[in-house]
């Protein structure tokens, strides 16, 4: 009986392991600041992403049916699982915290631009 309740127990825990993991930041807009600006930031992230192998991509959502069609985009970042998420998050900000590096830079122009509302991580399967 222990051996199946262990075996149920594994599988469970290994599907959410396994699981990718949504990063999801909702951002407000700074006037002057537009969606547009967010969307080049973001291909400048990506570059360092892939330049640095990073296992991280991102999108920027910006609503169209919703009560916020104005001033808000939404980042959604994908790592393979919620395990990569968390050393990959921690290695970006200790770069970021190094001040001269490519994601500092990347870093001060989201800074310039946008205030994060809200951010939340999701698994997919």
């Amino acid at each position: 009986m222990q051996k199946i309740i262990l075996t149920i127990l594994t599988v469970f825990i290994s599907t959410f392991i396994s699981a990718a993991y949504k990063d999801v930041i909702k951002m407000e807009l700074i006037e002057g600041c537009s969606a547009e600006k967010i969307v080049e930031l973001k291909e400048e992230f990506m570059k360092v992403m892939k330049e640095k192998n990073y296992d991280y991509s991102a999108e920027v959502w910006t609503p169209v049916f919703s009560d916020e069609t104005s001033g808000y985009v939404y980042w959604v970042g994908t790592a393979p699982d919620l395990a990569d998420f968390g050393p990959e998050f921690t290695r970006y900000f200790n770069e970021v915290s190094k001040g001269n590096t490519q994601e500092s830079k990347i870093e001060a122009g989201f800074d310039e631009c946008r205030v994060e509302v809200s951010r939340s991580g999701f698994l997919t399967q």
